[in-house]
């Protein structure tokens, strides 16, 4: 016998069932990550992150070697520490002002140069989008004008060596002139000098030309492409992603809830795990909540349906039918009466057997199926329905001596219910009718004295464990179980008054009313 409430069941249908049952746990999840990621909203202070954009210019120690490209001169590191540095972090303090310090401006700064171009990313966070356009504009000017006085430095640098190197190249020129006056035309010495001077000669204008390009080098330190202004903000956290981490995150708890739970879930909830977890067929589906007696319209139909397959699958010769209730609600429910009704319409003359019903309900049932001529006996009192001539109704009295008490003490299959039962007539159809919640005696006696039993299944009260049981214990007692009758377990009858008479775990007070009064003509 399969169970869906447990892991019986394998592949993607065990899945689906799970969801189907659980769907409620997972919703859920979802709802409680979605307050966590509100709460994480609120708790955390949000903050702007604004990010400007620089291109940087490379100044060499040697300019005049064209083997690489201005790129490729570019280190990542080095120019995250220039732009963090202390000396850019206050130069760029002092132009945000509001007694923002260096220190400050260095924690919130954080720099990103793209490999393989002259490109660095400033971001800066701050509280307000205002202040994170701020910041990053003006970490932004400070490294340029850090890498500005930087690259003049360097430049100084190089024409101070160039003209030192034409001082000294001078005064080599000046001595290998000196030279050739002082020798004899075409000696050694002459030719000499002549050499000297001409090499020296090239030496001197080769490096004037290098210090006239050196100075029209540009040693600005770069321009800015998109200020922070131009850029997107990105506020942290952000709504949308935080939310939808919420979302993801209480989704896949819920999920484990869901299967986690599950197991220990035997409530049935729909149909479908109904005919699963007792293997047998669903003979009719209700799903209006609101009952009457007789029924009409839709629920009398799937009634009439149900008849006909209670019919198709009777054994011969069968005439006990134990209706056992599992609705959850008032005993007994409408369902065991409106099946018997339903019958006793086709032509089968019907007895309806209820062991124990309120007050309440005798006097609903004496209105509806308009009982008369009633014929009471020391143990009960029957009725013969007037909507139907081949329907009877017997309400067996809990009430009697105190010796037939104390010899059984049964009172749901009493004394009086096994009697009638013994004098079952040919062609005729008794309904058993006994709450679920009964003494497991009571059950077990209901089958043995039946032929065929039927569940009436409360969707959402019925347990696995407890039809499955019925299933089994009639399979042993060789009763042939027809199958199962579902209803909503909101499903009630109206009131007499008009109102809606209570229908959900009212057996207490049911017990009660069924042994001071079953019927009003005992009453």
């Amino acid at each position: 016998m399969s169970q869906p409430a447990d892991g019986s069941a394998l592949g993607l249908e065990y899945y689906g069932i799970v969801l189907r049952r659980q769907w409620r746990v997972i919703v859920g999840g979802v709802v409680l990550g979605a307050l966590a990621a509100g709460a994480f909203l609120v708790i955390i202070p949000s903050t702007a992150t604004a990010t400007t954009d620089v291109t940087i210019n490379i100044i060499s120690t040697d300019p005049f070697n064209a083997s690489k490209q201005a790129s490729g001169l570019l280190d990542g590191t080095t120019e995250t520490q220039i732009a963090t540095s202390y000396s850019v972090a206050k130069d760029a303090a002092e132009q945000m002002g509001s007694g923002v310090s260096a220190t400050e401006v260095r924690r919130n700064v954080e720099i990103a140069a793209v490999t393989g171009a002259s490109i660095v990313h400033i971001a800066f966070t701050s509280p307000t989008a205002s202040g994170a356009h701020m910041g990053a504009d003006a970490i932004a000017d400070a490294y340029l004008a850090y890498r500005t006085a930087q690259a003049q430095s360097k430049l100084n640098a190089i024409l101070q060596g160039i003209e030192a190197r034409r001082t000294a190249l001078g005064a080599d020129l000046a001595d290998a002139n000196s030279r050739i006056s002082s020798s004899a035309p075409r000696s050694a010495g002459a030719n000499q000098a002549t050499s000297d001077s001409a090499l020296i000669t090239i030496e001197l204008n080769t490096l004037l030309t290098q210090k006239g390009v050196l100075s029209q080098i540009d040693t600005a330190g770069g321009s800015i492409l998109t200020t922070a202004s131009q850029n997107d903000i990105t506020m942290n956290p952000d709504m949308t992603q935080t939310l939808g981490a919420g979302l993801l995150a209480g989704g896949v708890l819920g999920l484990i809830a869901a299967f986690a739970i599950n197991p220990r879930d035997q409530r049935l909830r729909n149909a479908l795990e109904v005919s699963r977890a007792t293997n047998f067929p669903v003979l009719a589906d209700i799903r209006s909540k609101s009952a009457s007696i007789p029924e009409s319209r839709g629920t009398l139909e799937l009634l009439r349906t149900a008849r006909e397959r209670i019919l198709t699958d009777l054994p011969i010769n069968t005439q006990v039918i134990a209706i056992f209730d599992d609705t959850g609600g008032r005993f007994p429910s409408d369902i065991p009466i409106n099946l018997a009704v339903v019958l006793a319409q086709s032509g089968l003359t019907t007895h309806l057997i209820l062991p124990r019903s309120s007050g309440v309900f005798s006097t609903t049932l004496h209105t509806n199926l308009d009982l008369i001529e009633p014929s009471p006996d020391e143990s009960g009192v029957t009725y013969r329905s007037r909507i139907s001539h081949n329907l009877d109704a017997t309400f067996p009295t809990a009430s009697g001596r105190a010796s037939d008490l104390d010899l059984d003490l049964d009172l749901e299959v009493s004394k009086f219910i096994r009697k009638r039962v013994d004098e079952l007539r040919t062609e005729e159809l008794y309904f058993l009718v006994v709450d679920r919640a009964a003494p497991r005696s009571s059950v077990l006696a209901a089958l043995r004295l039946s032929e065929a039993a039927i569940v009436v299944v409360g969707l959402r009260h019925s347990k696995v464990d407890g039809v499955a049981d019925i299933v089994t214990e009639s399979a042993r007692l060789g009763t042939a179980f027809l199958g199962t009758i579902t209803v909503p377990q909101e499903r009630s009858l109206p009131a007499p008054n008009g109102s809606t008479a209570p229908d959900m775990h009212d057996r207490k007070s049911s017990d009660a009313d069924s042994r001071a009064v079953s019927s009003p003509a005992q009453k």
